[in-house]
């Protein structure tokens, strides 16, 4: 945080929120009817998180325990259940925690980048300041599947699926491609293609997640209505698993580029929904702290509030359209919606790249130290497209340079030729030459000096 140009203030700031949140799982309530409840005013972790969050104790409970609904110019005031309450002190503190995400993203962003005239003088003045080059580095997420994997491993694996098939498209499909237009000769190499299991996921219509939003959308449904109407639309697509036995228990599996992965509906709608109680968000913008008042506007602002300016805690930016917390009348934008949107972004961006991809690989189960299972490895080398990669790469040339930088390289190797090419006057090109001379040089070698290439015609 030094180093990225956070003062002091700042870090605390942003410490005392992150404790605010830790504090705020541990907090209860007491059911006082069966639709009426109240905060635990005796839970060691209550002080806490009133004198971090910077509110009181009456505004706090009144925030989670009631709720407001406007009639034409009357309000009305109805209390909640004690296990609503739970869930909207979880919705706060998921709003909370990724609204300060996005700040210290954004005032990260705002330290590393290059200014008004020093932008300029970068590339000779001819690049604006919204033109400048750019280097991202990803972490993809691990692929997951767990003994129960509920929405956000879906959401999680539908990822690793979008950037697997980016790695395919860059590193296999435009390598063969590129071979192709050299006039290269040599056999197409197939690779693991999973468009269908993205289609199964995202399909507009039939896929997965928007068959959830649509079930979002609608009143009175649940994780039943949601599951019944997935099994209809998707029994019969190759990647998905329903058996009876999984029916009657509302899972269903999807066939990964990795592995089977058996998922549970259960909470699927509510943990899609993820709804911020209006009151819950006024809670945060009546707060004391400043900085907590800059994540109210953040989480107003909604899930594009990513893209804006963090760095300048005055400015309250615009609603927008169906924002959690926002006072527009439009659709609120679901959690598996704006994950697409942003997953579609990011594939945008990485499109307009020159990506380098580092692999890491797992190598055990066990999660011990020195310990190195071969099954694994190999395991994993199959499921991400290593080994296509490097069978793609052996069979093309993967070190490519210009003319002029091979030519600057090995010219030591055909000094004498090339001289003879310069002063002869047939016109002959000083690559062809160098690559000639070297050929020549390679086929006279003495054969018992040549390596084994045994192993590499085999393998052609």
């Amino acid at each position: 945080m030094d180093t990225m140009g956070f003062d002091t203030k700042d870090q605390d700031d942003i410490m005392t929120v992150t404790c605010a949140v830790l504090h705020c799982s541990n907090i209860d309530f007491n059911a006082i009817s069966a639709d009426e409840s109240e905060v635990n005013r005796d839970n060691r972790s209550l002080d806490a998180v009133l004198d971090l969050l910077g509110v009181s104790q009456e505004d706090f409970n009144r925030a989670l325990c009631y709720f407001s609904i406007q009639a034409g110019k009357e309000k009305h005031t109805r209390s909640v259940s004690a296990d609503k309450a739970q869930k909207g002190v979880m919705a706060l503190i998921k709003a909370t925690y990724g609204a300060l995400f996005t700040y210290i993203v954004g005032n990260v962003n705002s330290s590393i980048t290059v200014k008004g005239d020093t932008a300029k003088s970068v590339r000779g003045g001819t690049r604006g300041a919204g033109n400048k080059s750019k280097i991202g580095v990803l972490d993809i997420f691990g692929f997951e599947s767990f003994k129960k994997n509920s929405f956000e491993q879906l959401c999680i694996n539908f990822c690793n699926e979008a950037l697997q098939q980016q790695f395919n498209l860059f590193v296999l499909k435009n390598e063969q491609d590129e071979y192709e237009r050299e006039g290269i000769k040599w056999s197409f190499i197939s690779f693991p293609e999973n468009q269908d299991v993205l289609d199964l996921i995202y399909k507009k219509g039939a896929g997965i997640l928007n068959i959830l939003d649509d079930q979002c959308r609608a009143p009175g449904t649940t994780d039943k209505t949601f599951a019944t109407d997935m099994y209809k639309k998707c029994t019969g697509h190759p990647r998905f698993q329903a058996d009876f036995r999984q029916v009657g228990s509302r899972l269903f599996g999807v066939v990964h580029y990795a592995g089977p992965v058996e998922y549970d509906t259960e909470g699927f709608v509510e943990k899609n929904r993820d709804e911020l109680p209006k009151e819950a968000s006024e809670l945060l913008q009546s707060s004391s702290r400043p900085l907590v008042r800059r994540l109210a506007e953040i989480i107003s602002a909604g899930p594009d509030s990513s893209n804006a300016p963090a760095a300048t805690p005055g400015r309250r930016p615009p609603p927008s359209r169906g924002a959690a917390g926002g006072r527009g009348g439009g659709t609120k934008t679901t959690v598996g919606a704006q994950f697409s949107q942003q997953l579609t972004e990011l594939r945008r961006k990485i499109d307009m790249t020159s990506p380098h991809y580092v692999r890491c690989l797992k190598p055990n189960d066990l999660l011990i130290p020195d310990h190195f299972d071969p099954v694994i490895i190999a395991d994993q080398l199959r499921c991400a497209g290593v080994i296509e990669a490097v069978r793609v790469s052996r069979v093309g040339y993967p070190q490519r340079y210009t003319h002029s930088t091979f030519l600057k390289r090995y010219r030591v190797l055909a000094l004498k030729e090339l001289k003879k090419a310069a002063k002869s006057s047939r016109r002959q090109k000083p690559v062809e030459v160098l690559v000639m001379t070297i050929a020549r040089q390679v086929q006279n070698v003495d054969p018992s000096l040549r390596p084994d290439d045994s192993e590499e015609k085999k393998d052609s």
